[in-house]
């Protein structure tokens, strides 16, 4: 214990060192200025800002129209030279310090609403406590570097028992200073948990389906933001310098970490924020969210990043729509049109994703069909001024409705079992008129031997098979207009 508690101090006072010293750049760009009236297009017209979500050199953010940049003097006198007055907000030698102040305000610390880890977790295990039938908290691996526990909540009725339901997952900060992730998440189970019972929509849907939020994926970069130190802090604390102390921009992107097309994305530049790691699933985070995958089998996800307003789907592959392009979309478009915009006077577009590399939504939906829906919440900032947090959460809310609206269907659902045992087997079902040889095919839970399926109007031809047993061939397979077509399937054994 004790050497654990001296390891624990060491870090904290590399990480604390790391905060405080100053990086070649903040000796050229020393002030932190603010312009007010101001749009993305007129600091763009300058040339100095490219608005590069990962690059920190020249550290912008633009939330509604206010900008907070650091400069040089130079730089600033430049800008006034174009008509664009600033404001001096702080002048230091420490880069990181003027990017401290422009996120986290005068107080240079993170401020309510938003949560440090341990509050989160706290607050999923008193929702345990009160509604046990209702929530569950469960570990689904460690982190990387820390050894930190990353928790999910599962919310169901009868939560303990597995019951033939679809699944859907709700996650937040794989990157880690994308924050409003965990406070979409931490909200949406507050309202899942505590409206059970009364608003109608909400229990049938905790009734019907299996619900798992993890609120913070990265963990530790989680704390490296929340607790002051760092708010640039995107990726996971991996030591990829190997000097055994946490510097920017130490760690790997765990969002280009996964095993889909991995080296065509990211980078193999580890001081870039889009840093891939060494090889696919490298790092324990996106390890937990792949297990948790394939022992859940969602139907649909939503992962929650920051900025944006724009909702990514699968898929754009070299012109290439998704396989099942022609449910996705439409489920795409109404999640967008479902959530407000900042400014409120329209909603969040959505686009397919042209990443397949490398990220959680490509993985998820062609190693095991979900469809993941990437939410870029908030425009202007990787995090926002908290008195911004309430109406992105409350804009979001309207989001998670229309998902779990509808993971309730239509679609089919194939529940396979064999035929001398009764019991459930994970079979394929293959849709041959929709898959392609792009996606893996899909499988049934190996616990309840149900797919759940979205399809458009049939009807479609429907092959299950598995080693061993003789291969159904279904035909003139037709979706209801709502809710589940269940169809039974039993497979006989091959006979030798």
């Amino acid at each position: 214990m004790l050497l654990r508690s001296l390891t624990i101090a060491l870090v904290l006072c590399s990480i604390t060192a790391h905060a405080e010293a100053p990086s070649p750049s903040s000796v050229q760009r020393s002030l932190l200025i603010r312009i007010d009236n101001v749009t993305r297009d007129a600091l763009q017209k300058t040339g100095i800002f490219a608005f590069d979500d990962y690059d920190y050199r020249k550290f912008t953010t633009l939330v509604r129209d206010t900008a907070l940049l650091v400069v040089t003097p130079a730089e600033r006198a430049l800008l006034a030279e174009r008509g664009l007055a600033s404001t001096l907000v702080m002048e230091d030698t420490s880069f990181v310090t003027l990017v401290r102040r422009a996120m986290y305000g005068p107080g240079m610390k993170l401020q309510e609403p938003y949560h440090a880890y341990p509050q989160i977790v706290r607050r999923g295990k008193e929702l345990e406590a009160r509604f046990p039938s209702l929530v569950e908290v469960i570990e689904i691996g460690r982190t990387s570097q820390k050894g930190q526990p990353i928790f999910a909540f599962v919310l169901s009725r009868d939560v303990r028992t597995r019951r033939d339901v679809p699944t859907v997952m709700i996650d937040g900060c794989q990157h880690s200073n994308e924050l409003m992730g965990a406070e979409i998440s931490l909200a949406a189970a507050e309202m899942l948990v505590t409206r059970y019972g009364s608003d109608p929509d909400v229990t049938s849907w905790v009734d019907g389906l299996r619900i798992v939020i993890v609120p913070v994926v990265n963990v530790d970069g989680h704390d490296v933001v929340t607790s002051g130190l760092d708010p640039r802090w995107r990726k996971n604390t991996r030591d990829t310098d190997g000097n055994a102390i946490l510097n920017h921009p130490d760690g790997i992107d765990i969002n280009r970490n996964y095993d889909f097309n991995w080296a065509g994305g990211g980078t193999g530049e580890p001081t870039s924020g889009r840093y891939r790691g060494p090889f696919p699933f490298s790092e324990n985070e996106p390890r937990a969210i792949a297990d948790l995958a394939r022992a859940e089998r969602f139907l649909l996800s939503i992962s929650y990043h920051s900025q944006g307003e724009v909702i990514y789907y699968p898929w754009n592959w070299g012109g290439r729509p998704a396989p099942d392009d022609a449910v996705i979309a439409p489920l795409a478009r109404a999640l967008a049109g479902s959530i407000r915009t900042m400014k409120g006077d329209t909603s969040y577009r959505a686009e397919p994703g042209a990443g397949l590399v490398g990220q959680s939504y490509p993985w998820l939906y062609g190693t095991l069909g979900t469809f993941d829906l990437i939410v870029e919440t908030g425009l202007g900032a990787a995090f926002f001024p908290p008195h911004e947090v309430q109406g992105i959460i409350d804009a979001n809310m309207h989001g998670i409705r229309t998902m779990l609206r509808r993971a309730t269907g239509p679609g089919i659902a194939v529940h396979v079992t064999d035929a001398a045992s009764g019991r459930a087997i994970e079979a394929t079902v293959w849709i041959p008129k929709i898959e392609t040889e792009e996606v893996r095919r899909r499988t049934t839970h190996p616990a309840t031997g149900t797919l759940y399926r979205f399809l458009t109007p049939g009807p479609h031809q429907v092959i299950i098979s598995r080693p061993g047993y003789d291969t159904r061939v279904l035909t003139g397979i037709t979706p209801p207009d709502s809710g589940w077509k269940r169809i039974e399937v039993t497979l006989t054994r091959t006979r030798h």
